[in-house]
């Protein structure tokens, strides 16, 4: 006697991330006053002419000595030429000056520093919020959702359906951050606050190690090349995707087909009911959709698939699919190309791992390739 026990979806509601801005100060700016008319050499000409010609005065009017009134003559002299230098031919500007310079530096980094605070604070709420809904595969956190209410949350008129975690990355900081409205002329900036301002606004825009989705149905599938003792890495990482799909969405939305050459690595796949067949019946229920070989798999669902619309980028208003299927092909040397087509199907993502180089999905676009430690990087080319 077998029974069934339903689940009744109640969606908690997710974490509602708050709308910042941050502006950033105005970076600093040198004033240069004009070169005053006549410049500084002509004083000081004057000066040395001016001496010149009163030692020749002396000496042609024969005089010993300087009256009391001549005494006055030099230092009057000696002092106006000492304030032309140092006014430089007229008033210096008090903000150029290399206290005041130090100064307004000073309040422009204690600034930023006081605008980097928020920032971080900000990002520190984003990275929260997708660690909610794409939580780490690796550590037990998905057993923890099985059972609650947010199994199977996700709908197809949902922002993240579809979506699964495929590993740490960068992304964009949702943060607003304002730059300088007035940024002066490059002769007239202030270096010291315009690099400060210019590597704030690199550093800060984004936010580092956090989950980075991949969007299933946006793609027609995704290819995995990797070397041949690297297998169980590729496995490893269909099966961090294929989990994340059953625990978030349901198998009224979303079915799961997988086709392997190693069985043993695929059998805890059967207690998923996202693989039971939606026709097949056997004496343990429905038929697992766990398939040997891709002939096996076309000789189950050909016609189905050939039905089916092809696929097309998912645009704003555009009807979905009915029905969306995933399909995880575990096997080197296998050849997708003749159920795959050129186009793929509306609503069926395959996570190809063939290593088949000639695949449809061997493109730059939907590529993905293991490094020599293990890195997953965009393959720009797979050959």
């Amino acid at each position: 006697m077998t029974t069934k026990k339903g689940f009744d979806k109640e969606k908690p509601a997710a974490p509602i991330l708050p709308e910042r801005t941050a502006t950033m100060p105005e970076i600093g700016e040198i004033t240069r006053p004009p070169q005053q008319r006549p410049p500084v050499w002509v004083w000081v000409l004057i000066f040395v002419v001016a001496v010149i010609v009163l030692l020749v005065i002396m000496i042609r009017t024969g005089a010993r000595s300087i009256g009391l009134g001549g005494m006055f003559i030099m230092p009057i002299m000696l002092v106006s030429m000492l304030m032309m230098l140092r006014n430089r031919g007229g008033g210096t500007n008090e903000k150029t000056k290399p206290a005041a310079l130090n100064q307004t530096r000073v309040d422009y980094l204690r600034s930023l520093d006081e605008l980097r605070d928020d920032v971080t604070e900000g990002a520190q709420e984003q990275a929260a919020e997708i660690a909610y809904h794409h939580p780490n595969p690796c550590n037990g956190s998905l057993l923890t959702m099985v059972g609650t209410g947010r199994m199977w949350e996700r709908r197809p008129t949902d922002r993240n359906f579809g979506h699964v975690r495929l590993g740490l990355g960068v992304t964009r900081l949702r943060t607003i951050i304002n730059p300088p409205q007035k940024v002066p002329p490059p002769e007239y900036r202030e270096t010291s606050t315009a690099i400060a301002a210019r590597d704030f606004l690199l550093a800060q825009n984004v936010v580092h190690d956090v989950a980075r989705p991949l969007h299933l149905f946006d793609q027609m599938g995704w290819a995995f090349f990797a070397e041949e003792e690297q297998r169980q890495l590729v496995q490893g990482t269909l099966r961090a995707l294929v989990c994340q799909l059953c625990v978030f969405h349901g198998p009224d939305v979303v079915r799961l087909a997988i086709i392997s050459d190693d069985p043993a690595s695929w059998e805890w796949a059967k207690w998923w009911p996202h693989v039971a067949d939606p026709e097949l019946v056997d004496a343990c229920g429905p038929v697992r959709m766990v398939y040997s070989d891709v002939g096996e798999f076309m000789e189950r669902f050909g016609e189905q698939w050939r039905s089916r619309p092809p696929w097309s980028p998912p645009m704003e208003g555009q009807p979905r699919a009915e029905d969306h299927w995933v399909i995880a092909v575990d096997m080197p040397g296998a050849n997708c190309a003749p159920w795959l087509g050129s186009t793929g199907y509306a609503g069926v993502a395959v996570l190809e791992a063939t290593n088949d180089y000639y695949s449809p999905l061997a493109t730059s676009a939907t590529a993905m390739k293991f490094d020599a430690v293990g890195n997953l990087l965009r393959a720009r080319e797979v050959v």
